[in-house]
């Protein structure tokens, strides 16, 4: 018969139970010790922003009324702006018309593109030739503008622009194009080139000086391609000269646009002229308005005499002088939302100052609200901030937060795990 095995001893299990309470109890001091440890150091969630107003926004100015400009008139009329980084243009029609010496500024365009000449320099030389004397004939011939000079003499590439730019002469312009692009061909490819780069769809150009009505490009076009010569500074500064003397017996020429001297801030750029094209003028001038220095551009083409041209010229361009708005971006103090914290507390947010900024038709800028998380993760700052984009350049303006939050209790962490850790 099998023996029975011996019973355990009391004391035995007494004590075997005691070991596994004391371990329990000690994993549960552990666990809770460790749990109070993580309440106590664990980060506190980010507060949460809720914005009373938007948290991006756009300035601009209505442009409404830059077109009634140009629709006032009922031949070929465009309107813009050199500044900020806007490229709008405003038009009443879109059709190429007949360029006359307006071309001379796609040909100097092209031509400094090709062979800059740096400001300071004359440049290099170029000599006179017999065909450019015969070709000074046959424009003086067909009522063209031509300042003759003996053959073999020397003509600096600052001369050659002078003359082709403030007079309007036809022949240095031409022979300006030819010395660096070497005929004719050569030059009207080199324009085609670069009409397709610039996206001058309207324009057309068959030789260098305007005599050819076929030299054709819309207002607007025109109006773009002034931009590029007032932003080149050899350029900016020849089309700006009321008068130049030179040498050679020419003396003192006088610049055909006759805004130059007669109206305040007037800077240039061209005119052109021929019986089929009409009398036309590209206009610019310069100005303050608000503490920002503005260059507002007109182009009138097609018009019935030099007055016409010059008067509607200045209209418009007095016309435009009112455009320009003063927009309030930021109010120092202005409310802008609360932060919530973890706990329920709340603090408001204002700006810190008051900014504004001077817009004309076409322009933008916007401002954007940089709190909590996004004001570092930005990576264009630091700090929370309101960050301006505009026309005049990128600023910031500070936030500010109405007090501050007061750390929560222990017991408070303890007792809200949900809120600290997410369950």
């Amino acid at each position: 018969m099998p023996q029975d095995t011996p019973p355990v001893a009391p004391n035995t299990a007494t004590r075997r139970r005691g070991r596994n309470f004391a371990l329990s109890l000690a994993a549960a001091l552990a666990a809770g010790a460790a749990y109070v440890g993580a309440c106590a150091l664990v980060p506190l969630p980010a507060p949460t922003v809720e914005f009373a107003v938007p948290q991006e926004q756009r300035f601009a100015v209505d442009d409404a009324a830059a077109q009634v400009a140009v629709d006032a008139y009922d031949r070929p009329t465009a309107v813009g702006w050199l500044d900020g980084d806007d490229a709008s243009v405003w038009a009443n029609d879109d059709t190429p018309q007949p360029l006359a010496s307006i071309t001379k500024l796609v040909t100097v365009l092209v031509g400094q593109e090709r062979d800059a000449l740096e400001p300071g320099s004359d440049g290099p030389s170029y000599t006179w030739t017999a065909a450019d004397v015969v070709f000074q004939e046959e424009l003086l011939a067909d009522d063209g503008i031509a300042f003759p000079i003996d053959e073999g003499t020397g003509v600096t590439r600052r001369e050659m622009l002078t003359l082709a730019l403030i007079p309007s002469a036809n022949d240095f312009a031409t022979a300006y194009a030819y010395s660096i692009f070497g005929d004719n061909a050569g030059f009207v490819a080199a324009v085609d080139d670069w009409a397709a780069r610039n996206g001058f769809g309207s324009l057309t150009i068959r030789e260098p000086s305007g005599m050819d009505d076929g030299n054709v490009a819309s207002a607007a076009d025109v109006l773009r391609i002034s931009r590029l010569v007032l932003a080149d500074p050899v350029l900016a500064e020849i089309v700006g000269t009321e008068s130049a003397t030179l040498p050679w017996g020419i003396g003192e020429v006088t610049n055909t646009n006759a805004l130059l001297g007669s109206m305040s801030g007037a800077i240039g750029v061209k005119t052109g002229h021929t019986e089929t094209a009409g009398y036309s003028l590209a206009a610019a001038a310069r100005g303050e308005y608000a503490d920002r220095e503005l260059t507002r551009i007109a182009v009138v083409l097609g018009r019935d005499t030099e007055e016409e041209r010059t008067k509607q010229a200045r209209a418009v361009l007095n016309g435009l002088a009112e455009l320009p708005e003063r927009q309030a971006v930021t109010t120092g103090g202005e409310y802008l939302g609360t932060l919530t914290s973890v706990d329920g507390q709340f603090l408001e947010l204002s700006a810190d100052a008051s900014s504004d900024l001077v817009l004309v038709p076409g322009e933008e800028a916007t401002r954007t609200l940089l709190v909590g998380s996004a004001a570092t993760s930005s990576g264009t700052g630091t700090g929370e901030r309101i960050e301006i984009k505009s026309p005049q350049g990128d600023v910031a303006v500070g936030i500010n937060r109405e007090g501050a939050f007061t750390e929560p209790s222990l017991r408070w962490r303890i007792t809200h795990p949900r809120a600290l850790f997410g369950f």
